[in-house]
């Protein structure tokens, strides 16, 4: 047992990218409606580049599902055309549909670039039970955009949580990259001129999860970052890597995980 971790045992957390995309979390029309009156924007509404059915649609992807701990409450994560040439605006909130009423929210952006692109699959809501600290839960959101790029690799799902602060949501973490790949040898077969190159390809899979820890400042756990590896070939993969992520009393910064992550993988 990793001995960053209570003798309670370890709590898994992240979910497999597979089982991730098989779930539908579908935004009723009303959630959408009480959304765009609170931010005020018309046609909050999929449109049909979204399988929507309003021709001024502005609602890109969303996600939303019910919390787990008080299910009289809604999460809800959209993503919409605020007409921005270099980002797609998010809203994250929690909502109460019995009200009905917005009672907590917090808005950010989802930049893009030639070769990224949100798309109607690009959200999806985690509500397992990240407890952590006496009396606060947090919850997950996974971004994921299109990245048609034929480089050497690419990224995956990228998980923020987040706590309520009265009427505000408050991200504790920010991007945690869930999963990349890399070729270490050959390409997709639109990305080779021989497709001996894509047949005889060979990829090395990365996934992190988040694991619950001991207790520190303020009662707040510490979380546990594990990266794995393996490969297409059956090779065996690198031994995992185990970060230990302190509360800073703000949020759970991911500097010191980024660095060793980056040197694990090279």
């Amino acid at each position: 047992m990793n001995r960053f971790l209570t003798a309670a045992g370890v709590l898994m957390l992240a979910l497999s990218t597979a089982a991730a995309a098989a779930e539908s979390q579908p935004c009723a029309a009303p959630v959408l409606a009480l959304l765009g009156r609170t931010l005020q924007v018309e046609h909050f509404a999929p449109g049909p580049n979204a399988f929507g059915t309003d021709a001024s649609g502005v609602v890109l992807a969303s996600a939303c599902k019910r919390m787990p701990n008080d299910p009289h409450l809604t999460l809800a994560a959209v993503a919409w055309d605020a007409g921005k040439t270099d980002s797609k605006s998010l809203v994250v909130a929690i909502l109460d549909e019995a009200s009905p009423a917005v009672v907590a929210s917090m808005r950010d952006e989802i930049y893009e670039d030639a070769t990224t692109k949100v798309h109607n699959g690009s959200l999806r809501l985690d509500t397992a039970a990240y407890e952590l600290a006496p009396g606060t839960r947090a919850f997950g959101l996974d971004v994921t955009s299109d990245n048609p790029d034929c480089g050497d690799g690419g990224l995956g799902p990228q998980r923020s949580l987040y706590v309520r602060d009265g009427a505000a949501l408050r991200p504790v973490v920010a991007g945690l990259p869930l999963s990349q790949y890399r070729y270490l040898r050959g390409n997709q077969a639109r990305c080779v001129a021989d497709p001996k190159d894509a047949e005889t390809a060979i990829v090395e899979n990365f996934k992190v999860t988040i694991e619950l820890g001991a207790r520190g400042q303020g009662g707040w756990r510490d979380l546990v970052m594990t990266a794995t590896s393996s490969r297409s070939d059956h090779q065996p993969g690198r031994a995992p890597l185990h970060v230990r992520v302190p509360y800073d009393g703000d949020a759970y910064p991911l500097v010191n995980f980024v660095k060793a992550y980056e040197r694990w993988r090279e």
